[in-house]
């Protein structure tokens, strides 16, 4: 690796710990600075921070079922975040790059002063850790696919990290380039700009471009490739069995492309794959990490795990023993998001494993000099990365940023059957909207809430009668929304039946279906999803939308209304129950 002495002479003032530090990021939910993250910053020297802003505490995955570890009588825990439920404290985008600079000089007390790396999930649609505030958003990647249009991703891209950059936040991960070629798959789906590699590596690449060009690092997720699996891996780890062809073909090629590119970032999943380890998650699998993405594929940048309390990884191995045999395996950063004892487990077990000679010190060195690096590069080093938090919320009125957002969300939407007649909407027949509150990451504010799409379309439809469910399944609800249409005579029932990977989907709009009611079916997904979710082909009616965004729900109700053009294609080669790209 080449040396440069800059960050030669910074490792030299560096501690064992201070370089275990640089080799983690934390979790922060919420807009509160605790006490266990100051402990984060300033005990254990963290390198970055992943931010959730949209929750009070991190509790998607399960503790009890990691495995315990037996720790040294030196062992000395760490301070943990005990959060109860609700929604975090609300938080301008100029006090959230304020609360950004308050931790920033948090780590400007450490000596050697080296700066934080802010990092978040914003990959559109329901992805969203940076929302409040007005905060301008963007379609799913296969919805900017669907868009056909290279420079509209590139716009979005550069878009999306102008806000990023304003707020204080200097990371994003993303692009996915998952190539979705199961349309069973749970977790990935819209998420994957398509099934097609050379169309993600395409959209991958130009939105690569607009990330660069704002100064935001980008990180390229899933390595080795997670298309294929109908496993969701924050909960049971994947096995992808396929052979060499397929996976140089398909998953690896658009790694391929990125790295050619100068990608600066990738995120190794935790998933199986036989033909290359069959004993060893990827995330710990040196095969996988070393062998294929550095020395295969000639990487030379940033590897970061995935949320490494996902899946099956901290079953096999607990939480402390699977960060060090990751970091073992090559990758560079362990992504810590749990708020809990696994921070003081994590940080003990790599000391341990560096003392005893099974992470070779000057490997880790390595580590830190490629973190060192990129930090300079996207110059953070600069006022510790401290930004104008006055100026936070001036992308989000940039009329770039607005009028790229109305963009992409015309050509993210399309009518992909109207055998009801349905559009545009006649305001004179009785029709009732089922809406799901979109309650996924919301920062509840009047510029998106869970009811929003209800509320604008009311606005222009004065006899429009509303029935609001969850997001996800609820068993009474079920029962009430079939009770309640059974009572009525609607001439059109519109029905969204949106799809996240946290919900289950509901039953009743298929069973409306079935019965033969007169369903308008909004979705979010081209796939229907465990029978119920997304699109589900026997509807007579389906608008497909890829944008659950402010933007994309007014859109939605434009083309309902028969005032906006849909310019969608559908985004999919080797999926198409519908038979849409032949009819174009």
């Amino acid at each position: 690796m080449q040396k440069e002495q800059w960050i030669e002479d910074l490792l030299g003032k560096m501690t064992l710990e201070q370089k275990i530090g640089q080799c983690v990021v934390v979790g922060m939910s919420g807009t509160v600075i605790t006490n266990d993250l100051k402990e984060a910053i300033l005990r254990y020297h963290c390198s970055g921070i992943r931010h959730s802003g949209f929750a009070r505490m991190f509790r998607y995955f399960s503790d009890e079922k990691a495995k315990q570890q037996i720790l040294g009588e030196d062992f000395s825990p760490s301070m943990q975040k005990i959060a109860g439920e609700g929604l975090p404290p609300y938080c301008s985008p100029e006090q959230y790059a304020e609360l950004m600079n308050d931790l920033r000089k948090l780590a400007a007390e450490r000596d050697p002063e080296i700066p934080l790396h802010m990092v978040i999930d914003q990959e559109g649609d329901t992805s969203k850790d940076y929302a409040r505030g007005g905060v301008v958003q963007f379609p799913s990647n296969m919805g900017l696919a669907a868009s056909g249009d290279l420079d509209l991703a590139y716009r979005v891209a550069k878009a999306t990290a102008k806000q990023m950059k304003a707020a204080g936040l200097d990371m994003i991960h993303s692009p996915v380039v998952d190539v979705n070629i199961n349309p069973y798959n749970p977790e990935i789906g819209r998420r994957a700009f398509g099934d097609d590699p050379e169309l993600v590596a395409e959209y991958a690449i130009a939105m690569l471009k607009g990330y660069k060009e704002e100064g935001v690092i980008a990180a390229a997720k899933h390595f080795p490739g997670r298309g294929d699996s109908a496993t969701d891996a924050h909960h049971a780890c994947p096995t992808l069995t396929v052979d060499e062809k397929r996976f140089n073909d398909i998953e690896l090629y658009p790694y391929k492309k990125l790295i050619a590119a100068g990608i600066d970032s990738i995120m190794v999943a935790h998933c199986i794959y036989p033909h290359i380890d069959p004993d060893r998650i990827s995330t710990v699998s040196r095969k996988v990490v070393t062998g294929i993405l550095r020395d295969q594929l000639g990487f030379e940048g940033l590897i970061t795990t995935d949320s490494i309390t996902m899946g099956a990884l901290i079953d096999r191995y607990g939480i402390g023993e699977s960060c060090a045999r990751a970091l073992d395996a090559g990758a560079d950063i362990i992504l810590m998001k749990a708020e809990n004892k696994w921070r003081g487990e994590m940080f003990y077990t790599i000391q341990k494993w560096v003392e005893d000679g099974k992470i070779k010190s000057e490997e880790l060195d390595d580590k830190v000099r490629r973190i060192l690096r990129i930090k300079k590069q996207y110059g953070l080093f600069e006022n510790m990365g401290k930004v104008d938090a006055s100026k936070a919320s001036e992308p989000i009125r940039d009329k770039f940023v607005v009028n790229v957002s109305k963009e992409a969300a015309q050509k993210a939407i399309m009518v992909v059957k109207d055998e009801l007649n349905s559009l545009p909407l006649d305001k004179s027949k009785r029709v009732l909207l089922i809406n799901q509150q979109n309650s996924v990451k919301s920062p509840n504010d009047l510029y998106d809430h869970p009811a929003l799409f209800t509320q604008v379309m009311e606005e222009d439809f004065p006899a429009l009668q509303c029935f609001e469910t969850s997001f996800g399944f609820n068993e009474k609800e079920e029962k009430n929304v079939l009770e309640f249409v059974e009572r009525s005579d609607y001439n059109l029932i519109i029905c969204t039946n949106f799809y996240d990977r946290s919900s289950k989907p509901h039953e009743y709009v298929k069973t409306l279906i079935d019965k033969g009611y007169p369903v308008l079916l909004l979705t979010n997904t081209p796939y229907c999803i465990k029978e119920f979710g997304g699109m589900i082909p026997s509807a007579k009616s389906i608008v497909l939308n890829l944008n659950l965004t402010p933007e994309g729900l007014r859109t939605t109700k434009g083309v309902l209304f028969g005032d906006i053009e849909p310019m969608a294609k559908w985004p999919l080669s080797n999926y198409d129950p519908f038979n849409l790209r032949e009819s174009k």
